[in-house]
Formats: structure tokens, C-alpha cells, sequence
């Protein structure tokens, strides 16, 4: 015959409950030590990722055409000279600058469908560096000197004289950049070129 079982103390009765208290602390504070941990981290990566964060475009050089003038006639024989401004819009210096611009003779009044014909030779111009804020001057003739039948197109503003170019530097990021540009001759009686419609990119 099975005995019926002792019913327990009332000192087992608190042992019992005191263990059981105290493991819902520890599952508590241990819970809490969790939680802490994981938003220490998170600060602690928020913090670096700041730091590390890629320089924005803003704090970089960045070259751009200020303006550019020519000096005619559109006589023959005669190689029209212009002057094309550089401007480093950026705040940082533009470093190890280089550029290489050549004037040309459109031979139509639409541009053609093609990609950027310009590339950065190997006897590209070495400029150096350009300041947050400075502007240089580069000088670009016509690659040869003006034929009869180029002036006469040419007064009849159906050929234009235009300017290609690109520009490759690098900011204090150590970054690569480069500026193509087109610039064309429309209005013979003033002496600014403008912009071309497409083919000026600067990144």
C-alpha cells in the first residue's frame, strides 16, 4: 500500500519560490544586458559608418567652363584663336589637372549621332593643380587655317566653328574625374562660344 505523500514544508515552499524569483531575475537582467548590448552596437556602427561615409560631391573639386572667347576674323587663311576659362566650382583642389581641347570646323548645321569623339591623349596639356575657386585660361587654335569654302560656309551660318575637349583630374579623395565639353561658335558677331547641346558632362 502506497503511502500518501508528505505535503511539503513551508520551508520547502519558500526555497521553491525563491529559486523561481530568482531565475526570472536573472532571465530579466539578463534580458536587460541583451538589449544594452545590441543598442551599443548599433551606436557604435551608426558612429562609423559617419566616419567612413564616402565624401560627398559637394566637398570635392569639381572643373567646370566658366566662359570661352575667340578672336576672328572669318577670313581665309586665317586660324582663329579662342580662349576657354576652367573653373574649379568645388571646394577642394583639382590635382594632377590635364586637358586637351581642339577647335574644329563643323561641317553641318545638326550634330551628328555619335558618342564624345574626344580623348585624353598622351600629349595632353599638363595643367597641375587648380585652387577651390580659381580660374585658368587655355589657349586652342584652329587645327588649320580657314579654306575658301569654309569661310564662305561659314558666313552663311551653315558651318560653325566648334570646340571639343576633356578635362581629367583628381580631387584630395584621391577620386578620378573628368569634364568633356563642346563648345560652338554660333554668332560670329559676338565673340562668347556656347554651349553645345549635348556632350558637356562633368562628374
Amino acid at each position: 500500500m502506497t503511502s500518501p505523500s508528505r505535503p511539503e514544508s513551508s520551508a520547502d515552499q519558500e526555497k521553491a519560490l525563491f529559486a523561481q524569483s530568482s531565475s526570472k531575475g536573472f532571465l530579466k537582467n539578463h534580458g536587460y544586458f541583451l538589449v544594452g548590448s545590441v543598442l551599443a552596437l548599433i551606436l557604435v556602427f551608426s558612429i562609423v559608418s559617419i566616419r567612413g561615409k564616402p565624401p560627398q560631391p559637394a566637398d570635392g573639386a569639381r572643373v567646370t567652363v566658366q566662359e570661352a572667347t575667340i578672336v576672328g576674323p572669318l577670313v581665309q587663311h586665317n586660324a582663329p584663336t579662342a580662349t576657354v576659362f576652367l573653373k574649379n566650382t568645388g571646394q577642394s583642389p583639382a590635382l594632377t589637372t590635364k586637358a586637351r581641347l581642339v577647335m574644329t570646323v563643323w561641317t553641318a548645321n545638326t550634330f551628328p549621332d555619335w558618342d564624345m569623339p574626344l580623348k585624353l591623349m598622351p600629349d595632353a596639356e599638363t595643367i597641375g593643380e587648380i585652387g577651390p575657386g580659381s580660374v585658368v585660361p587655355r589657349t586652342v587654335s584652329l587645327i588649320a587655317p580657314l579654306t575658301d569654302v569654309q569661310g564662305m560656309h561659314l558666313e552663311r551660318k551653315d558651318w560653325f566653328i566648334v570646340i571639343l575637349g576633356i578635362v581629367s583630374y583628381v580631387d584630395t579623395f584621391e577620386n578620378p574625374h573628368e569634364t568633356k565639353l563642346c563648345l560652338i561658335w554660333r554668332e560670329t558677331a559676338a565673340e562668347h562660344l556656347s554651349l553645345c547641346e549635348k556632350w558637356n558632362e562633368a562628374d
